[in-house]
């Protein structure tokens, strides 16, 4: 049985995590320039976005992938299945998903980290709720301190007279570079995409393993069902607030910050504000509004989503509407992200009332029972 929270959830994550991708989807290479002064708005919906989205809809995933494989796990025991084989299946047909998503596609992919990571995982799930939450404990202490340090390295030895300039000779032979060459982006997307997961033992594999054992350890102890208590919710809305304040303060202090600092520092309070997001969801679905209808939805057929969000913003951004990206600043593409949110709505609601599961998701339960009959 699916759990509408889960659902919701997800239907948020796939929603929210179009917010900080979109420039990339428009250019991989060069994400979004900044203009020469930067624009008030630009400075603003940075802001905004660092305290309610950088990083907390890619937390949500983790926290629900990790969700996932701990319900995936239970039904493999009550049908006296091998999990260890059938898991495998499932995380192996989904990397190469995302390996031809990420190096085709957009190089931002995140399914081939997700699997690694759950591969990882897999042993994991035979601890009982301790054990699971001193992992996921353990894991994001790891996970923070490295992220914190590369922060810490960025913002002392960075050279912002190096950030690249809306408008520059450097930006437009970039743009000229990159603009109707599907093979230079191809490997462009292939070098992202297969780096961060071939890098990823060193950075950013460790928070993603450890909020999967939080996701897990949540499931286990009827979070999905019930969110917090009371006293917990105000221990890590608390959190959320102090961590928030901390990771926005350099951007509000300092004239001038890299842009890649800002992530880094953001996915640390992501952990707090992604469970209260969550908690708040959880309570939400215990009225059964319409609005948290609308996100089960989405996120049941998710998959699917998140592979046609890439596909129609890699072609409306780099192949039909090319020039948009040179002139757009932050509030545009704001916009665009708004009324695409309202089509997979749409799309979402009306492809449900005939079909089950979205296509991705038939496929790959198509494939991954195929692979593991031959398995067994």
């Amino acid at each position: 049985m699916r759990s509408t929270s889960i659902d919701a959830l997800r239907g948020i994550a796939i929603l929210g995590i179009l917010f900080m991708n979109i420039p990339l989807h428009a250019n991989m290479l060069l994400g979004y320039v900044s203009f020469e002064p930067m624009l008030t708005s630009d400075k603003l919906i940075t802001l905004l976005y660092s305290i309610f989205a950088d990083g907390r809809f890619r937390t949500l995933f983790c926290l629900l992938f990790g969700a996932g494989l701990a319900i995936q796990y239970e039904s493999c025991i009550t049908k006296g299945i091998d999990t260890t084989v059938f898991l495998k299946s499932r995380l192996h047909w989904l990397m190469f998903f995302g390996l031809i998503h990420g190096v085709f596609i957009f190089g931002g992919d995140i399914l081939m980290l997700y699997s690694l990571s759950g591969l990882l995982l897999i042993r994991g799930l035979t601890l009982d709720t301790e054990a699971l939450l001193q992992k996921a404990r353990k894991f994001l202490i790891i996970g923070c301190t490295i992220i914190l340090l590369i922060a810490a390295a960025t913002l002392i030895f960075a050279d912002m007279n190096e950030q690249v300039v809306r408008g520059t000779q450097e930006y437009k032979e970039s743009v000229a570079l990159w603009q109707g060459n599907y093979w230079y982006q191809t490997m462009i997307h292939a070098g992202f995409s297969l780096g961060i997961v071939i890098s990823s033992p060193l950075f950013i594999l460790w928070q993603t393993l450890g909020l999967m054992y939080l996701g897990c350890y949540l499931y286990r102890v009827g979070f999905f069902t019930q969110g917090f208590s009371q006293p917990a919710f105000i221990k890590v809305a608390s959190l959320a607030l102090i961590s928030t304040a901390l990771c926005i303060a350099p951007q509000i202090l300092m004239d001038n910050i890299a842009s890649e600092i800002i992530p880094l520092i953001s996915s640390l309070s992501a952990v707090f504000m992604a469970l209260v997001y969550a908690h708040v969801v959880v309570k939400l679905c215990q009225t059964k509004s319409t609005a948290v209808n609308a996100l089960a939805a989405i996120g049941k057929v998710a998959f699917s989503l998140y592979i046609m969000q890439s596909i129609f913003m890699g072609l409306l951004l780099r192949w039909i509407m090319p020039e948009f990206s040179i002139t757009a600043s932050h509030v545009d593409y704001l916009l665009l992200v708004l009324v695409y949110a309202v089509i997979q709505i749409l799309m979402a609601t009306l492809y449900l009332r005939k079909y089950e599961q979205g296509p991705l998701e038939l496929l790959w339960r198509r494939l991954y029972n195929k692979g593991f009959k031959k398995k067994r």
